[in-house]
């Protein structure tokens, strides 16, 4: 009977311990854009429906022939799609193009506000790496690193793939990422 009770308290613990743990992306997010130092362009995420122009939460931000440009040399803009995602599962596809500068383009996910996101950096650390970077309120994290660059003037398919606190991440059809994000200090 001992072992019975021990099996049963052990499985109620394991249970409450997968329903309490604490996911990092959130149930509601955005997607969107940012650079470093860097002008880009950028295409729309789809298949987020079109809603208008992004939210531009911070930097030089234009919208010229369709497409979205980042054209200043300044650190973390944000341009922000005006959808909320209502799921911590979603896929979404662009296109993005380093137009000049030392660095290459960012794609921005699980966005909530200014202080609480996660970005994919292709291009970052003088266009040498590329990384994950999980954002909030505590700081900046690298999720993940791996080399890599993006040439000037080149269109390059980005896909990202959020399940969860997974991350799967393309350029140009070539998986880049498959990683699980952190938790964070609180």
């Amino acid at each position: 009977m001992k072992n019975i009770t021990s099996f049963f308290t052990l499985l109620i613990v394991l249970i409450l311990t997968a329903c309490t743990k604490e996911t990092i992306t959130p149930s509601q997010n955005r997607v969107g854009y940012s650079a470093w130092c860097t002008q880009t362009s950028y295409t729309h995420c789809d298949p987020l429906p079109k809603t208008g122009k992004p939210e531009f939460v911070r930097g030089s931000w234009e919208m010229n022939d369709g497409f979205l440009q980042h054209t200043a040399c300044e650190k973390a803009p944000l341009a922000i799609c005006n959808y909320v995602i209502d799921s911590d599962h979603y896929t979404i596809q662009c296109q993005a193009r380093k137009d000049s500068g030392s660095a290459g383009f960012i794609i921005v996910f699980n966005y909530v506000d200014t202080l609480n996101y996660c970005w994919l950096n292709f291009g970052t650390s003088g266009n040498t790496q590329h990384a994950i970077e999980q954002m909030s309120a505590n700081g900046k994290i690298q999720t993940a690193i791996h080399s890599g660059s993006v040439e000037t003037g080149k269109w390059y398919d980005v896909q990202l793939t959020v399940a969860g606190d997974s991350v799967k991440a393309w350029l140009d059809k070539q998986l880049v990422f498959d990683e699980v994000l952190k938790a964070t200090r609180r």
